[in-house]
């Protein structure tokens, strides 16, 4: 929504009343692009009443914006600054025969525009709800007095243009309904798809993913490969320092990952504090590449706690050729991770498993 522009607004200055304003706000009108029905309600009215100039105005609290016009060739005027400025956004239907001896108009600019001397004046007040926006107006070079019947086909035309602005604030309300549950959605899919706490894919995705993966298998080499990670400990991060603690050290974990892998890879936390990785168009080297630069960011780049305690892990890899179904692929991959964890020692702890079990 457009923000409200400041206003030296005065006891009984209609212009500059706040609540106009708003409700000129509201409305989201200004300074947008032309539209063929208010386009083509202004030449109507330029037809209709035979006159050579014919403005939809909007009035700023420091301007006269034409949405649509026909005859000038501008699409603004500067507010006549004066006492009567207010004037035009009184009247329901203002005639006016010869501007120049009406005080109420004869200092307005917009008599003057793109060098025309313009002599009589006929507006239809356009309101929303009870504050006055701006008219739908008619201009001549000659003085003139405009009949009955053009003028209540004015007032008429003006009424179509309050059931256009309505239709158009009906549509702009729809539009951000739509656009809050768009975003509504996109967080509830977020929220279904992502584990809450390191923001990575949780298991259902990845198991998603996974499948897909597998489906769309390429015919040619490499086809990829699956890691499985567990900190070696953890319980004992817990135990010593805290969940809160634990919960660092999983952040931490799921941002070095992120580091140490592609644009292209998955990453996922797979529950507690195993996590999975899909490395597609990735051989073997590569994927022991990416486990062994996980291994040194965790030693290198890790302390837990005041102590300084450091976080290690263990890592599976399996290749993904071969698999028909994701439980068989992340079982063969589990089963690899925990045989490394077994392995022990103080160095990173990888394990490969080249064909399925």
């Amino acid at each position: 929504m457009p923000n409200r522009p400041p206003s030296n607004h005065e006891p009984g200055d209609v212009v500059g009343d706040p609540s106009r304003m708003q409700a000129l706000a509201d409305c989201q009108i200004l300074d947008t692009e032309p539209e063929a029905a208010f386009d083509g309600i202004v030449k109507l009215a330029a037809a209709v009443c035979a006159a050579p100039v014919a403005l939809l105005v909007f009035v700023d609290h420091e301007r006269q914006w034409f949405k649509a016009e026909t005859g000038l060739g501008v699409r603004e005027a500067p507010l006549d600054a004066s006492a009567h400025r207010h004037a035009l956004l009184e009247a329901d239907l203002l005639m006016i025969d010869d501007t120049r001896n009406d005080p109420r108009i004869s200092a307005n600019p917009l008599l003057r525009l793109a060098g025309r001397s313009l002599r009589s004046y006929a507006g239809a007040l356009l309101k929303s709800g009870p504050y006055p926006l701006g008219m739908l107006c008619v201009l001549d070079e000659r003085p003139r007095a405009l009949g009955a019947g053009p003028l209540e086909a004015l007032a008429l035309m003006r009424d179509q243009v309050a059931h256009l602005l309505e239709l158009r604030r009906s549509h702009l309300a729809q539009h951000r309904i739509v656009r809050a549950l768009d975003e509504a959605r996109n967080e509830l899919q977020r929220q279904v798809h992502r584990d809450p706490l390191t923001g990575l894919l949780n298991r259902r995705a990845l198991e998603s993913r996974l499948q897909l993966a597998l489906e769309s298998m390429p015919a040619e080499a490499p086809c990829g490969a699956v890691l499985m990670l567990d900190l070696n400990e953890f319980k004992q991060v817990n135990d010593t320092y805290g969940h809160l603690c634990g919960d660092r050290v999983l952040k931490r974990v799921a941002e070095l990952l992120r580091e140490a892998t592609r644009a292209r890879d998955v990453i996922g936390r797979w529950g507690g504090d195993e996590f999975l990785l899909l490395l597609p168009s990735t051989d073997l080297q590569q994927a022991l590449d990416v486990a062994e630069r996980i291994s040194y960011a965790l030693a290198r780049d890790f302390s837990v706690g005041h102590a300084g305690g450091r976080i290690s892990a263990s890592i599976g890899i399996v290749p993904m050729t071969g698999f028909q179904s994701v439980a068989g692929l992340v079982h063969t991959v589990d089963t690899a991770m925990y045989e490394a964890k077994r392995s022990g020692g103080g160095g990173p702890r990888i394990k490969l498993t080249v064909r399925p079990a």
